[in-house]
């Protein structure tokens, strides 16, 4: 359960921006890739193999998923296999892959905005992806019906827009979680609380600082219905890091909140390569800061 958004600022350019929850703490690799003679720049978890991020073209993505119960499941098999002990378990627990973090990482190979969504939409990319250059954004959600046939909407994201999507559609309004379902019903709440909460705050946004500060509200006494999830109860959903991609500078921003992360600064941000990542503090979240002493 996520919040991505894109906001258009006239002394930036667009900046993709999206707070990742997971019901595991990973450990996130900042990696860089220089296959087929193009410079990718991504986020890696360890355990999921999934991935996220922009290549020296400025062809940045990011994505939500509107199959929760699966997407949970799939970090919660990767969790399960990792902590067994037999040698079996570890090997499988090495070789497992996010299919959609692989998806992303062949659209990161092409070099437009166009071209990565015709990608996404050839690989049948599922959940709501937003991807970006320097020039344009698209918005692409995409699933499978109920006789696995895939389907998908597009929608170029203006200028003037704010775009902002969590866990259910808004072209596909059928998919992700769905108040008619009465399991579902809190989840949707959620969705569209936070959804709205983003939406409102970015509308204002002048500045990086701006964004940062609208995907990290914490005001609802419910912890699941923020942007930012800091919650204490076990397996409960939490923001485990955000990520920014800003394509006119070919840069990612990762801000670590419940998440180890691993970089080697001196590779990533050599004066040879074209893409530059920087981790932003995570310093003001006190609360949270509070909780991470407490449980040790």
């Amino acid at each position: 359960m996520c919040v991505v958004s894109a906001k258009w600022l006239p002394s930036t350019g667009w900046i993709l921006a999206k707070n990742r929850d997971r019901n595991y703490k990973p450990l996130i690799r900042i990696r860089k890739s220089f296959r087929n003679d193009m410079e990718r720049l991504y986020i890696w978890d360890e355990r999921t193999k999934y991935t996220e991020g922009i290549n020296e073209y400025g062809v940045a993505i990011i994505s939500a998923s509107v199959a929760v119960k699966k997407d949970e499941e799939e970090g919660a098999k990767a969790v399960k296999d990792s902590n067994k002990s037999s040698k079996k378990a570890k090997i499988a627990s090495r070789i497992y892959y996010a299919p959609d973090g692989k998806r992303i990482r062949t659209a990161m190979f092409e070099k437009t905005a166009v071209d990565a969504t015709k990608k996404l939409i050839e690989l049948q990319i599922s959940g709501n992806t937003v991807i970006a250059d320097r020039n344009r954004c698209f918005i692409l959600e995409g699933a499978y019906t109920k006789d696995d046939e895939f389907v998908y909407e597009i929608k170029e994201v203006s200028k003037d827009e704010v775009l902002v999507r969590t866990n259910h559609g808004i072209l596909l309004p059928w998919t992700g979680y769905s108040a008619e379902i009465e399991s579902q019903v809190k989840s949707r709440e959620s969705s569209e609380i936070r959804m709205k909460t983003v939406k409102d705050s970015l509308s204002d946004a002048q500045t990086f600082e701006d964004v940062i500060s609208a995907l990290s509200s914490t005001d609802n006494d419910d912890p699941q219905m923020n942007p930012m999830r800091i919650d204490i109860v076990r397996r409960a959903m939490r923001t485990t890091g955000q990520i920014f991609l800003v394509p006119s500078e070919n840069t990612m921003h990762y801000r670590p909140v419940w998440s180890d992360i691993s970089f080697d600064i001196n590779k990533l941000n050599n004066n040879k390569e074209k893409t530059f990542f920087e981790v932003v503090s995570a310093r003001k979240l006190i609360t949270f800061s509070n909780y991470n002493k407490k449980q040790g």
